[in-house]
C-alpha cells in the first residue's frame, strides 16, 4: 500500500515538474554563476525569475512538503540566486482555503454520535453519505463555541485559522488541514531519494550536510501537525515574556485544544508588513524595529528559545504599539555552548578582532584551520567586519550563511535555522525602516549576554526594553571597557594561580626526585642485605626522569 501511494506520488511529482519545465531550466539557473543585487534588475536576474515564479507554483501546487521547502529556500540566500529567494519568500500567504466541510476530519473536539452496525460501518460509503457526514461534523463543530464563522481568515499550507466567540470573547481557531501526515511522509521519503540530483543541481560542497537541511524540514513538519506542540510553544513564550509590557503572545484555551485543533486568545492588530506602506510617523515604525529587535534578541540570546518564522505576517501591533507574536508551529532552540560561540564570533566582529571573528567562525562550523585556505578566510572575515562596521545600513546577516558555503564550512542546523529567522527579522524592520542597522540595536544586547555567559553566579540578565533612541555608540564603548577589564583582571589571575601552581608543582617534584636519588645511591652504596632497595629506588629515579622529559617533548 505504502509503495502504490509513493508510485502514484512519484507520477504526481514529475508531472508538475514537466508541466512546469523546470528540470531543464533549474540546472540552468542554479548553477549560473554572475554577479546579482539584492533588487534583482539585471538581465540575469528577471530570466531567472521567470523560473522562479515556475518553482513557486509548483511548489503549491505539490503541497505542504514541498511549500515548506520552498519557504526554507526564501531564506538561504547561500544556496540558491536572489530570485529565488525573492519569490519564495511569496509561499507564505499565498495558498488557497479550503471549504469548510472538506475539513471535517480535522475536527476532533466535535462528538457525533450515530449508532451503526457493523455491517453499515464496513459498507463503502456513497459520495452523498460521505458529504452528509462531514457536514453534521462541521455542524456539531460549529455548536461548540458561541459564534464561528467557517470562512477561514487566514490559510496556510499547514492550517487554516477562523475567527469566533467564545465566553463572549474572540477567539482564533487553528485547524489542521485533513490526511497531512500521510502525504508529508511519502514526501520526504521522495525528496530523500533525490538527495543525490539536489547535490548536483545545487552545486553543494562535500561539506553541505544535506541529510541535515532535510531532517531540519522533517522536524519542522512534525512540529507543526501537532497543534498541542505550538500550544507549549506559547505557553512558553508567554512565561519568558511575562515582565515585558510592550511584547505579548495569545493566551490559550486549553480545555478546546487537540492535536488537530488550537483555541487561542484573538488579537485585535495589524501586521507589520501591512504597516509598511499605511500613513504611520516614521518616528513610530522606528520604535517598532526597536522593539522587535530587542525582543528577538532576548529570545535568541538570554532565553535561548525563538519563534523561527517571524515574517511581517506573523508579528502584529495592538493598539497600545504593543507588539504580538503569533504563529509558533515554528521555533528554535540553542543550547549555551552554541550560544558561547556565537557570542564570541559576534564580539569579535564588533571589536574589529579578524583573527578572533575567523577562529569564533571556525568553532561554530566545528572546522580545522588546517583545512580550509585560512589565509583567503581572514581576507573574507576582514571585508565582513569592514562592511558591518563601516558599511551602509540594510540586510548584514546572510553574509556568515554565504561565508561558510564559500569555505564549505558545515555551519549547525540551529546556527543556520537561527540566520533564516534574523534575515526576517532584518527583512521586516528594513522596510518598516530604510536606515534600519541591526548592529546599533544589537551590541548593548549582546554585550550584556556575553557578560552573564562569563559570569559565574550573578542576577539574572535583564533587558530593557524601552523604545527610546539610545546612544549605542557610547553603549558600546561601555561596555567593551567593562567586558575587557573584567577579561583582563580574569586573565591576570588566572595566569598568577598557573604560575603559583607550576612553581610548586616543579619545586616538589624536583625535591621529591632528589631526596630519592640520593637515598637509593647511598643504599646501593653502603648497604649489603638492603642494596637491592637501593638499586629499585635509583632505577625508578632514572624511570622517573626519562618520562618527565618524553611528556614535556
Amino acid at each position: 500500500m505504502w509503495m502504490l501511494g509513493k508510485t502514484k506520488r512519484y507520477l504526481e511529482v514529475t508531472r508538475v515538474l514537466l508541466k512546469y519545465n523546470l528540470i531543464p531550466e533549474l540546472y540552468r539557473d542554479l548553477r549560473t554563476d554572475y554577479i546579482s543585487n539584492p533588487e534583482c534588475t539585471c538581465a540575469f536576474d528577471l530570466e531567472n525569475r521567470q523560473t522562479a515564479v515556475k518553482l513557486r507554483q509548483a511548489f503549491e501546487e505539490l503541497g505542504p512538503t514541498f511549500i515548506k521547502m520552498g519557504q526554507t529556500m526564501s531564506k538561504r540566500p547561500d544556496l540558491v540566486p536572489q530570485p529565488y529567494v525573492v519569490e519564495m519568500a511569496n509561499l507564505q500567504d499565498k495558498v488557497k482555503p479550503m471549504p469548510f466541510e472538506e475539513m471535517a476530519e480535522s475536527l476532533d473536539l466535535a462528538c457525533v454520535c450515530e449508532y451503526q452496525t457493523r455491517a453499515e460501518q464496513n459498507r463503502k460509503k456513497t459520495a452523498e453519505e460521505l458529504k452528509a457526514s462531514r457536514e453534521r461534523k462541521a455542524k456539531a463543530f460549529i455548536e461548540i463555541f458561541d459564534s464561528f464563522d467557517p470562512e477561514p481568515i487566514a490559510c496556510g499550507s499547514i492550517a487554516q485559522v477562523y475567527k469566533g466567540t467564545l465566553e463572549s470573547k474572540p477567539v482564533a481557531v487553528k485547524i489542521l488541514r485533513p490526511n497531512l501526515i500521510d502525504t508529508i511522509n511519502i514526501d520526504l521519503s521522495i525528496l530523500d531519494d533525490f538527495k543525490p540530483v539536489m547535490r548536483k543541481v545545487l552545486g553543494l560542497g562535500s561539506n553541505f550536510d544535506i541529510d541535515a537541511f532535510l531532517l531540519e524540514i522533517r522536524e519542522m513538519l512534525t512540529h507543526e501537525v501537532d497543534l498541542r506542540t505550538e500550544a507549549v510553544n506559547m505557553r512558553r513564550f508567554e512565561d519568558n515574556f511575562k515582565n515585558v509590557k510592550n511584547v505579548t503572545v495569545p493566551k490559550i484555551y486549553s480545555d478546546y485544544c487537540s492535536a488537530n485543533v488550537l483555541t487561542m486568545e484573538f488579537i485585535q492588530g495589524i501586521q507589520i508588513k501591512d504597516i509598511i506602506n499605511m500613513p504611520v510617523p516614521q518616528s513610530k515604525k522606528s520604535e517598532y524595529t526597536r522593539t522587535i529587535t530587542k525582543s528577538y534578541l532576548k529570545q535568541v540570546y538570554i532565553d535561548g528559545f525563538y519563534h523561527a518564522d517571524p515574517h511581517g505576517g506573523n508579528m502584529l501591533v495592538q493598539e497600545n504599539d504593543t507588539i504580538a507574536f503569533i504563529d509558533f508551529g515554528a521555533v528554535g532552540s540553542i543550547d549555551e555552548e552554541l550560544q558561547k560561540h556565537m557570542l564570541e564570533f559576534y564580539y569579535a566582529i564588533n571589536n574589529r578582532d579578524v583573527e578572533g571573528a575567523t577562529q569564533g567562525f571556525l568553532k561554530i562550523g566545528g572546522a580545522d584551520a588546517r583545512e580550509v585556505d585560512i589565509h583567503r578566510l581572514r581576507k573574507d572575515m576582514d571585508s565582513l567586519i569592514a562592511n558591518q562596521n563601516y558599511g551602509f545600513e540594510g540586510r548584514q546577516s546572510d553574509n556568515y550563511a554565504k561565508l561558510g558555503l564559500k569555505y564549505d564550512i558545515r555551519l549547525p542546523g540551529e546556527f543556520s535555522t537561527l540566520q533564516r529567522a534574523i534575515l526576517l527579522i532584518e527583512g521586516v524592520c528594513l522596510e518598516l525602516d530604510p536606515r534600519y542597522n541591526i548592529k546599533t540595536i544589537a551590541i548593548p544586547v549582546l554585550m550584556d549576554a556575553y557578560k552573564k555567559l562569563n559570569a559565574p553566579k550573578g542576577p539574572a540578565l535583564h533587558i530593557e526594553f524601552s523604545t527610546e533612541p539610545v546612544d549605542e555608540k557610547a553603549e558600546l564603548r561601555a561596555a567593551i571597557r567593562e567586558v575587557a577589564d573584567k577579561m583582563e583582571g580574569m586573565g591576570d589571575q588566572f595566569l598568577s594561580l598557573k604560575q603559583e601552581e607550576n612553581r610548586k608543582t616543579i619545586f616538589s617534584k624536583e625535591l621529591y626526585l632528589a631526596v630519592l636519588l640520593i637515598v637509593s645511591t647511598y643504599i646501593l652504596l653502603n648497604g649489603s642485605t638492603y642494596s637491592w632497595v637501593g638499586l629499585a629506588g635509583f632505577a625508578g629515579s632514572i624511570l622517573i626522569v626519562l618520562l618527565s622529559i618524553i611528556r614535556n617533548d
